[in-house]
């Protein structure tokens, strides 16, 4: 049996089926920053009582859960299934809180409730009112999905990986402003460093010698003792390159350069800030790696506690997708399709429907991998012989994604040895072991081209038990 909304309408229809329409109630919540809004129906569509406009604040849930059931009270309801639109983060508190409470609650994307208005008629008409009642089609329909549940950990790893990515955005946005400002104090000292900021003596420079012609007047080889009382070794070469520029740095008025060197200080520290915030973020998510599905991750070369990390938050519960397509079908790194009337338009690049953080983890863990273990090197090497740079590394990812998964899902280390055999007998060593033809749309079938899947359980038959045909 299957359903076009795949799994998740599939359990809903068979939980109601045979019920009268009547007695079962859908409720949808359009969520704002500090109000929502409630519709109550039955499965005709028909409202039960008077739409609700609830604060998001405990009052406003018991409110909420005294329309729920006044509702089932009415019409003698035998199940009620509640959708809320995700809208950021401001629909994660009265999620929480119905869930803890024991109610069917399902999470609707904002895309699809846009697309349900506009089968309404609405496209241009948008009221809460109206997202509501789009929100209660879709649940009558069986759309949606659970919240996800993590565990303790999970959130903890979840919490600290947004922290990270947070403030190494805001270091990427305040290094361009400095290095912009550097240039006004003291042009050219950033051309003669691949990294500045990521140099051991780009800080020392930056804090104690970012004028020109203080750096001038110490010399070449005062420069050398300078950075050297600092802790920081510099070469001559690089000495004699610094001692030039500075010589040849074009210089602003006195008192503008003043100024800028004051901004200059101050953008210092709030970047030292920030670098300690992520150091602290990193350390947080090295001690609760391990007690998280992706901690085995570190076990694969060039994966470290951050691409572990960001993959594994963002992935959530492995044991929640049916199998590794179905989690990278939720990153929207799939390709993009369009087919009509038997015609099928080419070079739709990928759908990026789906978690924006989790399409990132899975090309950083493409590109983790490449780096270090030979197998996906060559790999790369032979996809971006024939590919543009991104689908290569988005192909590289696919296949990192495939290893990574399993291994979340077995709790068992990288083995290099079984990557190799699986890939030289082109995964066909486990059902040429079983002695026995695979049966079509089988998980064996769905795994028989994965490299990376975990082993599938396989025991011949013995001849008494096989079946045979009898003619009379």
């Amino acid at each position: 049996m299957q359903f076009i909304g795949g799994g998740s309408q599939q359990n809903y229809v068979e939980r109601t089926r045979g019920l009268d329409p009547s007695r079962c109630l859908a409720a949808g919540i359009d969520v704002g920053k500090y109000e929502a809004l409630c519709l109550v129906a039955d499965h005709h569509g028909e409202i039960v009582g008077e739409p609700l406009t609830f604060p998001l604040t405990e009052p406003g849930v018991r409110a909420l859960e005294a329309l729920f059931a006044s509702a089932a009270t009415a019409r003698d309801a035998v199940r009620v299934r509640v959708g809320v639109e995700t809208a950021g983060h401001y629909h994660r508190t009265v999620v929480a809180r119905l869930v803890a409470a024991g109610h069917d609650v399902v999470e609707l994307n904002p895309a699809h409730v846009k697309a349900a208005r506009t089968q309404q008629g609405s496209r241009r008409l948008k009221t809460d009112l109206r997202d509501a009642a789009a929100i209660v089609d879709l649940v009558i329909r069986g759309s949606g999905r659970a919240p996800q549940q993590r565990t303790d950990a999970l959130v903890e790893q979840l919490v600290w990986v947004g922290v990270r990515r947070r403030r190494v955005l805001a270091r990427t946005a305040l290094s361009n402003q400095l290095l912009g400002t550097l240039d006004l104090i003291f042009p050219g000292l950033d051309g003669c460093f691949d990294d500045l900021l990521g140099s051991k003596v780009g800080p020392v420079l930056l804090h104690d010698l970012a004028d020109p012609g203080r750096l001038h007047r110490l010399g070449v080889a005062g420069l050398q003792a300078f950075t050297a009382r600092r802790g920081v070794r510099l070469q001559r070469r690089k000495a004699e390159q610094l001692h030039q520029a500075a010589a040849d740095a074009l210089r602003l008025p006195a008192a503008e350069r003043s100024c800028r060197a004051m901004v200059l200080a101050a953008d210092l520290a709030v970047l030292d800030l920030l670098n300690n915030q992520i150091d602290q973020a990193e350390k947080h998510l090295a001690a609760v790696l391990p007690d998280t599905p992706a901690g085995v991750l570190t076990s694969l070369p060039g994966v470290g506690v951050v691409r572990a990390s960001n993959y594994g938050a963002a992935l959530g519960d492995p044991a929640r997708f049916a199998n590794a397509d179905r989690a990278y079908r939720a990153s929207g790194l799939v390709p993009a399709s369009y087919e009509s009337a038997g015609r099928t338009r080419p070079g739709q690049g990928i759908s990026r429907e789906g978690n924006a953080e989790l399409r990132t983890a899975i090309i950083e863990l493409g590109r983790g991998l490449a780096q270090r273990d030979p197998d996906f090197a060559r790999y790369r090497a032979s996809v971006g012989a024939r590919m543009k740079p991104l689908m290569a590394a988005i192909a590289v990812g696919h296949r990192a994604h495939r290893l990574a998964f399993a291994l979340m899902r077995s709790g068992e280390p990288y083995d290099p040895a079984r990557l190799v055999e699986s890939v030289a007998t082109n995964g066909e060593r486990r059902t040429m072991k079983a002695g026995r033809p695979v049966k079509k749309n089988s998980r064996e079938a769905a795994c028989r081209h994965d490299v990376t899947h975990p082993p599938v359980t396989t025991v011949p038959r013995s001849s008494p038990a096989r079946k045979t045909l009898t003619r009379t």
